[in-house]
């Protein structure tokens, strides 16, 4: 089965400290865990900038949720 697809959310602020960071890791709000526990690897994060209203990338999950 391929993977799904799901819409990652950044501010121009989250996306510079994403990228700063290693550009490794994603998170989300709390509101949103029941949805990311759903998200395995295998499955893409697409990336949105708010504010801009652009796609600004494209992400593979490589593994599993960490709380």
């Amino acid at each position: 089965m391929s993977g799904k697809y799901w819409l990652n959310l950044f501010t121009g602020k989250t996306w510079e400290e994403f990228l700063e960071n290693g550009a490794n890791v994603s998170g989300f709000r709390e509101q949103r865990r029941k949805a990311a526990a759903n998200i395995h690897p295998g499955d893409y994060l697409i990336c949105y900038l708010t504010g801009v209203s652009r796609l600004i990338g494209v992400l593979e999950v490589k593994s599993e949720l960490l709380y």
